[in-house]
């Protein structure tokens, strides 16, 4: 049996990071299932089009996500959720229960608990589950380049959150010009984004043009010639369950 099919760990769980304006949510628009899946709103913000999901939360306590992933994981009808954002999730978590506390150091100490919770409950999961990510681009001297993460604070922070992820994709918005010579199956160039001359996308790995970018897969995941796909989270688990058999 291949390694694919022999690693442990839920192999459908994406982190999606962006700047704002670049498609983060956008890429949810044509998830065929979305209709069996839950959506956990951090954010506290419309989505920029009409949604179709089984159960819209609007989360306002930054525990009760670990309850509604265990809710999501025992439905049989839902397929999987998606949480919009981690990074607004962590904020929340911070404002709800650090600053607010007396022992500010065991506070701490919940947060990085409640960080890790989550990443336990995710990876072993069996449904499939969409991270969007906010992230801060910063000029690192050390390196003497710019360097983007997502802004987490805490001992969490300065691990990086990416670690804990083995697909990660970045959001752009590309100039079609740009995209000419990268010409793939799953990259679809409308007459509308002909015409408004940009297009929203995925990028599936670091390139001369996005170093310090945290983009990452599993080896032979995506063709080289698949650098910039669509912003259509729909073809990324499909081949997501095409490359693991699941």
């Amino acid at each position: 049996m291949s390694e694919q099919t022999t690693t442990n760990g839920n192999k459908n769980v994406v982190l999606i990071c962006g700047e704002p304006n670049t498609g983060k949510s956008t890429s949810l628009m044509k998830l065929r299932n979305q209709n069996k899946m839950v959506y956990l709103n951090c954010d506290l913000k419309e989505l920029p089009f009409r949604s179709r999901f089984a159960v819209n939360v609007e989360v306002s306590d930054a525990y009760n996500v670990l309850d509604y992933i265990d809710e999501i994981e025992q439905q049989p009808g839902i397929e999987g959720g998606v949480l919009d954002t981690i990074t607004f999730l962590m904020s929340m978590f911070e404002r709800q229960y650090v600053i607010t506390a007396k022992d500010t150091q065991k506070a701490w100490g919940a947060y990085g608990n409640f960080y890790r919770d989550l990443i336990h409950r995710l990876k072993s999961g069996t449904k499939d589950y969409a991270i969007l990510a906010h992230v801060d681009t910063q000029y690192n001297e050390a390196k003497m380049a710019m360097d983007s993460k997502v802004p987490i604070k805490g001992a969490v922070g300065k691990i990086g959150i990416e670690a804990d992820f083995t697909t990660i994709l970045t959001t752009k918005q590309m100039p079609i010009k740009k995209l000419e010579g990268f010409e793939n199956d799953l990259l679809h160039v409308s007459e509308d984004e002909k015409e408004d001359g940009f297009k929203y996308v995925f990028v599936t790995r670091v390139s001369k043009d996005s170093v310090g970018e945290k983009m990452r897969s599993a080896m032979g995941l995506w063709d080289r010639k698949e650098l910039y796909i669509d912003n259509d989270l729909n073809q990324v688990f499909a081949r997501l369950k095409q490359y693991y058999g699941s």
